[in-house]
C-alpha cells in the first residue's frame, strides 16, 4: 500500500509534535517513556530550586524535580515533587536535602539515604532539609572583608594626613635628627672600640685575675667545705643551746628593772625618795656641812675633844 504525500506529511508532523511534547515534558521533569516513582517533600523555602533541577544520590543523578507549588493550607510552605528512577532504592526515612550544585547559585536535591529503613513507594513524602547557600556561608567572610576594607581606608587616610604638606617638614627634620643620632651612635661605638683596644692589656690582666681566683677556689674546695661544715656545727650548737630560756630570763630581768625604775620615778622607796624628795636631799646636804664643820673644829681644837693622860689614865672626850 503506497502512502500519499499528505499522509507522510501528517505522520512526520505528528512525530515531530510528539517529540517536541516529550522534550518539553522531559525538560520539565516528565519522562513519558520511563517508569519512575514520584515522591514529595515539603519545605519552608526552596532557595532557588527550580523544576528540572537534578536529584542525586551519593553524587549520581537518579531523577529530577518535577514540580514546585505552595501547599493548599495557605501556610506558605512549598511542596516539591521528585521523580526518581524506580530501580533506585529509596527508604521511607531518607531525607531530601536541598543543596548548592555550583558556585553560581544552582540548586538541587540530594537524597540522604537510610539503608535500614523500609522502601518508600510511589507517592510517599520524604523528610526535608535545606542546606545554607554559598552566599550565606560566605556572609561572615564578607562582613570581615568589609570591616578590613574600612580599617584600611582609615589607615590610608591617616597616612595621607601624616604625609601631608604641613607634616612633611616635621618628617624631614625627624629624619635629619635620626641621621645625626645614628652618626653619634657610630662615633660612640668607635670610641668604645678604641677604648677596648687600648685597654686590651688591662682587660686581659683582669680576666687572668678572675681565672686565678676561680682556680684558687677550685684548689681550696676541700678547705672551703671544711669551713662551711664548721660554720654549720657552730649554728647547730647555737640552735641546740637554751637560747630561748636565756632570752626569757633577760626579758624577765628587763621587766623587773623597768618596774624598779617606775617605782623610783614615782618616789617609792629610799632611792625614790632620795631622787624625788628635796627635803631629804637638803637634810643630807646640811648633815654634810655640819660634819665638815665638826672635822674642821676637831682639827683646830683637838684638846677640846680628846684628853691624853701621861700616867695611863683614860682619855676623855668632851
Amino acid at each position: 500500500m503506497k502512502l500519499s504525500k499528505e499522509v507522510k506529511t501528517g505522520l512526520l508532523v505528528t512525530g515531530a509534535l510528539a517529540a517536541l511534547l516529550w522534550g518539553m515534558n522531559y525538560l520539565k521533569g516528565f519522562d513519558l517513556l520511563s517508569d519512575d516513582n514520584k515522591f514529595y517533600a515539603v519545605y519552608s523555602t526552596v532557595d532557588g530550586l527550580v523544576p528540572s533541577s537534578d536529584v542525586v544520590l551519593n553524587g549520581v543523578k537518579v531523577g529530577m524535580v518535577q514540580n514546585i507549588e505552595f501547599t493548599p493550607d495557605n501556610s506558605g510552605r512549598i511542596i516539591v515533587s521528585l521523580v526518581i528512577n524506580s530501580n533506585v532504592f529509596i527508604s521511607k526515612t531518607s531525607i531530601a536535602r536541598i543543596i548548592s550544585t555550583d558556585l553560581l547559585g544552582g540548586r538541587g536535591v540530594n537524597i540522604l539515604l537510610d539503608p535500614s529503613g523500609a522502601q518508600a513507594v510511589d507517592g510517599d513524602t520524604l523528610a526535608s532539609e535545606v542546606q545554607t547557600t554559598l552566599a550565606d556561608q560566605l556572609s561572615p567572610v564578607k562582613d570581615k572583608a568589609e570591616s578590613l576594607i574600612q580599617t584600611l581606608d582609615s589607615l590610608a587616610g591617616s597616612i595621607n594626613k601624616i604625609l601631608g604638606p604641613e607634616n612633611r617638614k616635621s618628617l624631614d627634620a625627624s629624619f635629619v635628627n635620626l641621621d645625626k643620632t645614628l652618626a653619634n651612635l657610630e662615633s660612640v661605638t668607635g670610641s668604645i672600640d678604641q677604648m677596648v683596644s687600648s685597654d686590651q692589656g688591662k682587660l686581659r690582666k683582669m680576666f687572668d685575675n678572675l681565672e686565678s681566683i676561680t682556680s684558687n677556689i677550685k684548689n681550696n674546695n676541700e678547705a672551703l667545705a671544711s669551713a662551711l661544715q664548721n660554720i654549720e656545727k657552730i649554728t647547730d650548737s647555737l640552735a641546740a643551746s637554751n637560747l630561748a630560756s636565756t632570752v626569757n630570763n633577760a626579758n624577765s630581768t628587763l621587766s623587773q628593772t623597768a618596774s624598779i625604775m617606775e617605782k623610783i620615778n614615782k618616789g617609792e622607796g629610799t632611792v625614790g625618795m632620795l631622787i624625788n624628795n628635796d627635803s631629804l636631799y637638803k637634810a643630807l646636804e646640811q648633815s654634810a656641812v655640819d660634819l665638815d664643820k665638826l672635822l674642821v673644829d676637831l682639827r683646830e681644837n683637838p684638846k677640846r675633844y680628846v684628853h691624853i693622860s701621861v700616867f695611863g689614865g683614860r682619855s676623855k672626850t668632851k
